[in-house]
């Protein structure tokens, strides 16, 4: 029953795409997504991807990117997928349908990872920096500045709104500080990539080696943050605090 149900979900996240990413673009491009739409729609789903990729090199989307990910569903190829719908998901994190979409398809992988035990204040700000994308943060920490001289020269230049000027002040520092907070946790996401497995079955090992001690086995559509790299390996850490270098073309980051 669970892989009848599971199914089913899957049929409901690949039943629509997305029409409208170039409504505001030159028409050669509305053409080349119209194409892709209509492949998509007749079932060929290897050449809907091509020509979305190709588009994608120029004109990347939230759109696009949704569309890719049903695409390579379709196709079979569960970790595309996901990759899609995470660069999706990086410019509408808020997006109610694209993150149903990214659970349904998690539920239905191999490798579902837990969580690891981590602190809940930490678990509650990641989660936050996940809720704005980086622009967003980046806006609000320039316009927390701007409010806090506001308040500032409000006090210095109106005498009798001290009172208002101090609370402008105290506000804005909360809010500088908030977002600053969520800023860094969003610059470590830069600085050490998510990253997704997009074989069927990827080996973990305790060093950048084949002749290395075999750590763990991931598998397509799971994964993983990437800390460091060497050669053609990556070591990465997982989520329920597993970590080992894997091959570098077996994955590719969000």
């Amino acid at each position: 029953m669970k892989i009848i149900f599971r199914g089913v979900l899957l049929a409901l996240v690949l039943a629509t795409i997305k029409v409208s990413a170039f409504a505001a673009t030159a028409p050669e491009w509305q053409s080349r997504f119209s194409e892709a739409n209509t492949k998509y729609q007749s079932g060929e789903f290897k050449k809907a991807i091509s020509l979305y990729e190709d588009i994608a090199k120029t004109r990347p989307t939230a759109a696009l990117y949704y569309n890719l990910g049903n695409a390579s569903l379709k196709a079979g190829k569960k970790g595309k997928a996901l990759l899609y719908y995470e660069r999706a998901l990086r410019a509408t994190p808020r997006d109610a349908d694209l993150l149903w979409n990214i659970k349904v398809l998690k539920d239905s992988l191999q490798d579902r990872l837990e969580e690891g035990s981590a602190n809940l204040v930490v678990a509650w700000i990641s989660k936050g920096a996940h809720f704005f994308t980086w622009n967003e943060t980046a806006t609000a920490l320039t316009g927390s500045l701007l409010i806090l001289l506001a308040g500032i020269l409000l006090g210095f230049f109106f005498p009798w709104a001290k009172g208002l000027g101090r609370f402008v002040s105290v506000v804005s520092i909360l809010s500088l500080v908030a977002f600053s907070v969520l800023f860094g946790f969003q610059w470590n996401e830069l600085k050490y990539p998510k990253a997704v497995i997009l074989e069927k079955e990827v080996i973990a090992y305790y060093g950048p080696s084949l002749r290395e001690t075999k750590a763990f086995a991931l598998h397509e559509g799971a994964e993983a943050q990437i800390l460091d790299s060497s050669r053609d390996w990556v070591y990465v850490s997982l989520t329920n605090g597993n970590s080992g270098w894997i091959s570098a073309a077996s994955c590719e980051t969000v």
